[in-house]
């Protein structure tokens, strides 16, 4: 009788056993179907009991589960995030332990719930996010997380007094080198890496001094001259403040020797420009723009090399100029700059009275192309034209250029024919 009975009872707990297996594939088809047509309600019945049952059947599971549950923290009330939150923070805890070797950033995905919803005090929001940057600094592509991140290292930084200058610093050219790679990465998010970029830059260098950056640079270039992702954000660090210092010119050739790019070619350029080299400045700064992989940013270098070109080889600033304008056709300043070129070269270049006059013809011309182009600038055009109506061409000399066919040829550096 006994033996039966333990027979019996075995045979009820295998039944009510076997009544609680479920399909873990039928049911995560349905939940997947129930997150498709966005029934969340439904769809976070279907994920309790796939978490319960199945919890490392399909890695799919957490991915479809994060967008139930951040369902939840939208619609949530202010008093209830808090607990939805929490929920999401488990499932990247189940996520994890059952698939350890996942590329969902979930270290970094929780510390940011810590820090959105105060769930964690400081330190330990700031030790989750240096835990995820630890394993892989790569895994930073929300930008938001990765600023976050650095201006919470920063607060530890400044008020504790266990951490070094250069610890600082390091962590510094380490984020840089985040931005870089995972910008050119994500396309879609770039500016929002390009204003992560300014807003950490002007963390550490409001803080700085010119001194601290260049003991700084001085105290680690030696150890760090085949570093790319150190020199590339050491060159940061130091262009705006530093640019004359002599190891800003090691660094920045450091840099351009492994890896030459227009920001190197633009260092280089800066340097040797702070330090009244404006030839080899023009050099390094011609190949910065034609480094540059952005129409806009060739522009940019064109003007700047113009610019230093203006006051000592005209013809190079000209050349610059109308590379410029090529590159960037709707920015009427570069013909404000052609038209004042013109101006101040009329009695170098012309030969004449008549070439003189000529020559601010063009200056003219220019001033008047760039209003055409960019209607802000009308207020500068017409005060330049106004300004070169003394040196207008007279009747009886226009009467005589008629008999040379019309035109005025001009050498020197400008090299044009002005046709009347």
């Amino acid at each position: 009788m006994k033996a039966k009975l333990t027979f019996l009872i075995l045979f009820l707990t295998c039944g009510i056993m076997q009544s609680q297996e479920i399909n873990c594939a039928a049911v995560q088809a349905d939940f997947a179907k129930l997150v498709e047509l966005q029934n969340f309600k439904e769809a976070g019945v279907k994920l309790n009991l796939l978490l319960n049952k199945c919890a490392s059947s399909d890695e799919n599971l957490y991915l479809l589960g994060a967008k139930v549950i951040q369902n939840k923290i939208d619609l949530a009330t202010n008093d209830d995030k808090e607990k939805a939150a929490k929920e999401m923070i488990a499932l990247y805890d189940k996520h994890d332990s059952n698939f350890p070797n996942n590329t969902s950033n979930n270290l970094i995905n929780k510390a940011m719930l810590y820090y959105d919803y105060s769930l964690a005090t400081e330190e330990e929001t700031y030790l989750a996010f240096d835990k995820a940057f630890k394993k892989d600094k790569f895994q930073f592509t929300n930008p938001l997380a990765l600023f976050t991140y650095f201006k919470m290292f920063n607060e530890d930084y400044r008020n504790k007094n266990d951490r070094s200058l250069d610890q600082m610093l390091n962590k510094y050219s380490q984020v840089l080198s985040v931005i870089e790679k995972n910008k050119t990465l994500s396309s879609d998010k770039e500016i929002e890496f390009d204003n992560v970029k300014i807003a950490v830059n002007s963390i550490v260098k409001n803080n700085l001094t010119v001194e601290d950056i260049n003991e700084y640079a001085e105290r680690n270039v030696n150890k760090n001259k085949s570093n790319v992702e150190w020199l590339d954000a050491t060159v940061d660090l130091m262009m705006e403040k530093c640019a004359d210092k002599p190891v800003f010119g090691t660094i920045a050739g450091y840099l351009h020797a492994l890896k030459p790019s227009s920001k190197s070619a633009f260092a280089l350029g800066s340097f040797h420009l702070k330090n009244n080299d404006r030839e080899k400045a023009v050099q390094y700064l011609k190949l910065a723009a034609e480094l540059a992989p952005e129409k806009a940013e060739k522009a940019r270098i064109y003007a700047i090399n113009a610019s230093v070109s203006f006051g000592f080889d005209k013809k190079s600033a000209k050349e610059s100029i109308l590379l410029a304008v090529q590159n960037d056709e709707k920015n009427g300043e570069h013909f404000i700059f052609l038209s004042n070129l013109y101006a101040s070269s009329a009695d170098e270049c012309g030969k004449s009275q008549i070439e003189k006059k000529a020559i601010y013809q063009l200056a003219t011309q220019a001033a008047q192309k760039a209003a055409e182009i960019q209607p802000s600038l009308i207020e500068t055009s017409k005060s330049l034209i106004e300004s070169y109506k003394k040196n207008a061409l007279t009747d009886k000399e226009k009467e005589q250029i008629k008999k040379s066919g019309n035109k005025v040829t001009i050498d020197c550096w400008i090299n044009e024919t002005v046709q009347l």
